[in-house]
């Protein structure tokens, strides 16, 4: 039997608030009206959908596996002084490339700016091995292109590729 304690972890419970936020915004999406639906082509309420299952299952897998705790850092109050850049620097780097993806997205396209965001995040959230995070990052970003451009008929922005992926 497992103990309390791990069962109740900090990690499930975030998960837990997490599921239940899903189930809240599959909800609401479920209920959007279909006002510029046509035959043929899925409605306004797919995407809530596909985006709600996926994050419902990454709740459950965070349920199932919740991993081991991370180890713990010391409080600013313990190092003398409040975190700066040095302590954050992976904090303020995630928003700069946040920012730069949104500036670079309709020049350089959804594929390439996504494939580059995904693979960076993952090395600077500690994924050691660069194979994994780059094939994860290219396969993810080449499947929402093409759900939202052959299953949605959603045009995202193409950029450079534009010659090579339109007939």
């Amino acid at each position: 039997m497992m103990p309390a304690k791990r069962l109740l972890s900090p990690t499930r419970l975030e998960a837990l608030v997490i599921l239940v936020a899903v189930a809240a915004y599959i909800w609401e999406g479920l209920k959007i009206p279909a006002y510029y639906s046509f035959p043929g082509v899925p409605g306004p309420t797919v995407f809530p959908f596909i985006l709600g299952t996926a994050m419902a299952a990454a709740a459950l897998w965070l349920i199932i596996l919740p991993g081991r705790p991370a180890k713990a850092k010391k409080e600013p109050s313990e190092t003398g002084g409040r975190p700066g850049l040095r302590e954050n620097w992976r904090f303020y780097l995630m928003w700069a490339l946040l920012i730069a993806y949104l500036l670079l997205l309709p020049r350089l396209g959804f594929i390439i700016c996504s494939a580059v965001l995904l693979a960076v995040f993952f090395f600077l959230l500690g994924e050691k091995r660069w194979y994994l995070g780059i094939s994860i990052a290219v396969v993810f970003s080449l499947g929402i292109y093409f759900l939202f451009d052959k299953v949605l008929q959603i045009n995202l922005p193409m950029g450079i590729l534009e010659a090579l992926l339109r007939p």
